[in-house]
């Protein structure tokens, strides 16, 4: 028998007042406006979100479903940004308008920065640890930190939302992981919690801002559409890493787009060209294989990654890793 997926609405706010739809949706208890558990039918775990500075707030889900759930953000509140770290233990399915993302520690995309006038839909697994972390920043707030790190000028022109959309979806970097882990290792209920999530926040903004900084600068507004059709040529690209490059054409095609829109669009979003971002995915998966003990040798993976030669596999592996693949490669027969 299949049980029927509950589905729930809300919106956020930058203050805590957003928790008591759930309460009330749901069933969960909330103890100092901070601390949420869930209804013990639907997921066990909970939630704790903190304001941690004026302009700055943290929510930290931790939490196993035990039925399927649809879980949908409705704009309502356009003033701050929303930074979003995944690193649940299986792939959750987030759906952004009609754009279906996956995003968790087994996949390939973990964070996501948007604008909070976007609408969003997560699906996480069942029976299996969902956790996630949000910052919320207040849009003057991140402008003004913006400003430290750009001409005047081109900061402004980031932040007019009638000329540019921030938006973009990437990896979690390697520190903000590791703080994203130490916080995964703990219960959030402990007393000395609160203290830790707040420092975390505030280090994952300053990386945030820092790796933002690096980010060549595309003025341009998107449409919830466009981000849709860029977003799904991305995920069609993940999903066909061992074919070759399906070629500029194609991809925008697939996203009702110009050649010249889609590569400028593609960039601003995923910050490297299509081709780059494909060759450098590919590159990621090699790594897991070598690392999977389920090869006997190079050749084999650099094969079924599509590379034709495995020397220049090699080659563009270590100038990615620094290691060359035979250093890194875990062969079948050890791991029996």
């Amino acid at each position: 028998m299949t049980t029927e997926r509950i589905e729930f609405f809300y919106h956020y706010t930058m203050g805590p007042e957003w928790q008591q739809q759930i309460v009330d949706q749901l069933g969960a208890s909330l103890t100092d406006n901070k601390i949420m558990i869930m209804p013990e039918g639907i997921a066990s775990g909970g939630s704790i979100f903190l304001e941690v500075l004026p302009g700055l707030s943290v929510l930290l889900l931790d939490m196993t479903f035990r039925v399927p759930v649809a879980i949908t953000r409705v704009p309502t509140d356009h003033n701050y940004y929303m930074v979003y770290f995944d690193i649940g233990d299986e792939i959750t399915t987030h759906i952004v308008e009609d754009s279906i993302h996956k995003a968790g520690y087994h996949s390939k995309l973990g964070m996501s920065f948007m604008d909070a006038s976007s609408k969003g839909t997560i699906m996480p697994p069942v029976g299996e640890r969902s956790y996630s972390l949000r910052l919320f920043i207040a849009k003057h707030y991140l402008k003004e930190l913006g400003a430290s790190t750009r001409e005047l000028s081109v900061n402004n022109q980031l932040f007019d939302e009638t000329k540019n959309t921030l938006f973009f979806y990437s990896h979690i970097d390697s520190r903000s992981k590791v703080l994203l882990n130490n916080l995964k290792e703990q219960p959030f209920t402990n007393p000395s919690f609160e203290l830790k999530l707040k420092s975390t926040a505030l280090y994952l903004l300053g990386y945030l801002v820092e790796r933002v900084s690096r980010f060549e600068p595309i003025i341009n507004k998107l449409s919830q559409q466009d981000i849709d059709n860029v977003l799904k040529t991305s995920q069609y690209l993940l999903d066909h890493l061992l074919d070759e490059f399906p070629g500029l054409q194609k991809m925008a095609d697939l996203a009702g787009m110009s050649v010249s829109k889609y590569k400028i669009l593609f960039k601003k979003m995923l910050k490297e060209s299509p081709n780059n971002f494909f060759l450098n995915e590919k590159l990621l998966l090699a790594q897991k294989l070598l690392q999977s003990g389920d090869f006997n040798s190079v050749q084999e993976i650099a094969y079924e990654l599509g590379y034709s030669s495995p020397n220049y596999f090699a080659k563009v592996y270590k100038k990615m890793f620094g290691l060359l693949p035979a250093e890194v490669l875990v062969k079948a027969a050890l791991m029996g």
